[in-house]
Parts: C-alpha cells; structure tokens; sequence
C-alpha cells in the first residue's frame, strides 16, 4: 500500500516550512521532496503544518479494576483526536509485575487502541522490583516508581530497584515528592476541606528533596531516570543540576503549565491532581524551563474518573482529569502561538524526545525516511472548542470545557493508515503497533 501526502507544510530543523511531498511504503516513509510519485492514495495537505504524531509516555489509560475511567478504545480515540500516534499506558491502581496483567493490558490495546501503544511497568516497590528483568524480555521500557503515597518504595529498596532498571536497559519514571514532607503539611491542613488546602500541602521544596534524593542514587547505580509531571520552580532547579552530572530527563504536563493555585477553587475537586498546582511564578517558570530544553517531554498524565469519584471530600477524591483530548492543540495554542516555545521545541518535546526516551527513535518521533509514517496535519488557522459532549473520553466532564484551541489534527496518520480524514473518524482499531516489539535502526 502507497500513500502520497502531497503540498505538506514540512519544518525544517532552522524553524523555516517548506512546501513538499512524502511518500509512504507499506508503512514506512521513503521520499521526501518535491516530486509527486504516483501512488494508491494521494492526500493534499493544501499547505498544512505536517508533524511527526504526538507520543505520550505517561498516560493512564487502561486498568481492568477501573473500566469505567478510561479504557483503550475511548483513550486512543481521544488520544488520535488530540494529535498523538503513540501513547504508553502508565499503571493505575492495578500493580504491572508480572507477564500475566502485562498480556491482559497488551491483549486490550491489540484489540481496541486506534493508535501505537506501550505499557509502563509498576508500581515497583521493595517486593516486586525484582520482576524488571521479565518485563523487559517483553518489551516493557519503562518503569514507575513512587518516592511517597500511595506506592512508595522503600528506601532501602530504592538502590537495588534502579540497579535492576539499569541492567534492564530501561528508564525509571519517578513519582518524586517527599513523603516526610507531604506528612509534615497535611498535618497542618487536613483539617481544611479545600482545593486550596489540598494544593498548598504538596511544595515545592516537597519535590526537590525527592528529586535530589533519587538523582543522586542513580548517579551511584547507573540508572536512567526520568521526573514525571514537573510542577515547580525547585523542581526544576533540581533537575537542572541533575542533568549536568547524570542526563536525567524530565516531563511537564498541560495542567501544570495553564492552571494556577488561585484559581482552582472554582473547580473545586475536578481539577484535584498530583503533584499539586502550584502558583503563577511555578507556571512561567515550567514554560521557560519547556523552552530552554530544561524539560524533555510533554506528557497528559491522563487519569480520568466519574464525577462519584470526584465529588468527595477533596483529600478523598481521585486525583486526576483527562488531558489526552487537547495534548497537541493546547501546546500549540499556548506555547507557539503565544510565542512560549518554537516550533522545532514543540517537535522536541512532543515527539523526537520521547521517541529518544523510549528507545524508539528514529523510527518513532521523527519525519524522515525510514521513519515509520506517523503523521499529523494540523488546521492551525481555525479553532476548535472544547466541550465534554463531543470529547471521545469516557467520563462526562473536562476542567477544559469552553476553552478554544488551534492545531486540531486534521489528518492524523499512524503507520501509513490514515485514522483521521478532515476531522472525521475513517480508521479502524488495530493499526497500532506494540513499541516494545521494535527494534530501531541506527543513523
């Protein structure tokens, strides 16, 4: 099968777009350039900004206890919608040790995902860790640790858990907050049954002290570790120390670089997440940090639920909302559009990063020949708004609703197939491909 996706608006790595066609084989990108080469399917994309397709490296997605949060249809369905290609499913409450629930999260996505997927393993702790070596024979890249609530691994544990990471060849994805701490202040405020309260108990200083304590593990072990949901200026300075002496990599979500604490009382619980908003000088702090390549990747961290999970006491309610719906458009709204970070940082950290994270790249996060054709055109001179009752998530209900966003996929191609035609639903599930069966190729 051939496809042509003629008149793409292709970036350059100086940040200029030149006008162009790529040619698809079975799946795979074999021509870039001006020619027009015949072909069974020919796509005009009149222009449009053409993009390698969002990959995601933490979303929660599917978990066999928690169905009706989210699942792999309606998760990569929203997934597709906001401009990703590849989403790896982070663990939920369920605990990913063993080949069995690994089979049953890889079963799911085969059938259902209408994209590329992975499965991160976890939560590993002091009973468990030594289950990396069978995760890894079966693809599993990743692995999610907690230094706090509700999955923390023990402290004497930490070393010989990241020493297996490490021989595994894998990237430990650290939860990183300081359970003294996170202690410490809810003893101080639990008494106060607010969204406030609930924010202000998780500090800054609560996720630098976490930071600091496992980068400085990994310096002596040799593991590779990445900080999951970057939310504050300590944070940052923590991994920017960190990246000098050991190449730790890190992440940002969209919640962490729109919301502040001041105004999170009028959501109430629905915007309850963790690690907590911070204030407004965490926000511009996180986007400058996006820019100068201090941050890597740019995650959902999508964890949905019903409104019966959310509408509780705030210190009872879940934690989390569904982000993947506006992965690409909010970022290209509010970081190119408003000049925030460049086009060639918003490929970076959407893509070529976590493609690079993964050990996928280049055939993954890239648009170059030999790169498999996951592509997206987006519309960027029309916006779209956000509302739950179109949204493709399971639950009924976004803190995002109301907000207009630029940079929808209009086309979104995964392996040569395309799943988005003029913002219309045309593939099926079952494209996708596993990410731990690839074996990238050298450049």
């Amino acid at each position: 099968m051939t496809l042509l996706v003629k008149n793409a608006g292709i970036p350059l790595p100086s940040g200029d777009i030149v006008v162009g066609n790529i040619y698809i084989e079975d799946g795979v990108i074999t021509y870039i350039g001006r020619k027009e080469i015949q072909a069974d399917r020919v796509i005009d994309a009149e222009e449009r900004l053409t993009i390698p397709g969002g990959i995601d490296i933490h979303a929660h997605v599917y978990d066999p206890a928690y169905t009706s949060n989210e699942d792999w249809e309606t998760g990569s369905l929203a997934a597709a919608f906001g401009g990703l290609t590849t989403i790896v499913d982070m663990p939920l409450r369920t605990i990913v040790d063993n080949r069995k629930i690994l089979e049953e999260k890889l079963g799911e996505a085969r059938k259902n995902s209408y994209i590329n997927y992975g499965v991160t393993g976890g939560f590993i702790n002091e009973k468990n860790y030594n289950s990396i070596p069978e995760l890894a024979r079966y693809g599993v890249k990743t692995f999610k640790f907690f230094t706090c609530r509700p999955f923390k691994i023990s402290d004497e544990a930490l070393p010989d858990a990241f020493e297996q990471v490490a021989v595994a060849n894998g990237v430990a994805i650290v939860h990183a907050e300081d359970e003294s701490l996170i202690g410490y202040w809810e003893k101080k405020l639990l008494s106060q049954n607010s969204i406030t309260a609930f924010h202000s108990s998780r500090t800054g200083a609560t996720e630098a002290s976490a930071i600091y304590r496992v980068g400085y593990i990994s310096l002596d072990v040799g593991a590779r570790v990445h900080i999951a949901h970057l939310s504050s200026r300590e944070g940052i300075e923590a991994v920017a120390v960190l990246r000098k002496k050991i190449g730790l990599t890190s992440e940002v979500t969209p919640h962490h670089l729109f919301f502040t604490r001041d105004e999170t009382s009028r959501f109430g619980a629905y915007l309850k997440v963790a690690p907590t908003i911070k204030t407004r000088e965490d926000r511009d702090a996180l986007w400058r940090a996006l820019d100068e390549g201090i941050i890597d990747a740019y995650v959902s961290d999508n964890a949905p639920a019903p409104r019966s999970m959310k509408e509780a006491n705030v210190w009872e309610a879940w934690a989390g909302i569904p982000n993947l719906e506006i992965m690409i458009p909010f970022l290209f709204t509010y970081g190119i559009l408003q000049r925030r970070i460049s086009l060639a940082r918003f490929i970076d950290v959407t893509s070529r990063n976590p493609a690079k994270i993964l050990g996928i790249y280049p055939l993954k996060g890239e648009l170059s020949i030999g790169s498999h054709a996951d592509l997206v055109i987006l519309e960027t001179g029309r916006s779209k708004r956000i509302t739950a009752s179109t949204h493709h998530h399971k639950v009924d209900w976004t803190p995002w609703e109301g907000m207009e966003l630029y940079g929808y996929p209009y086309y979104l191609i995964v392996n040569g197939e395309v799943i988005i035609e003029k913002y219309e639903l045309i593939g099926k599930k079952g494209f996708g491909t596993y990410i731990g069966e690839l074996k990238p190729r050298k450049r």
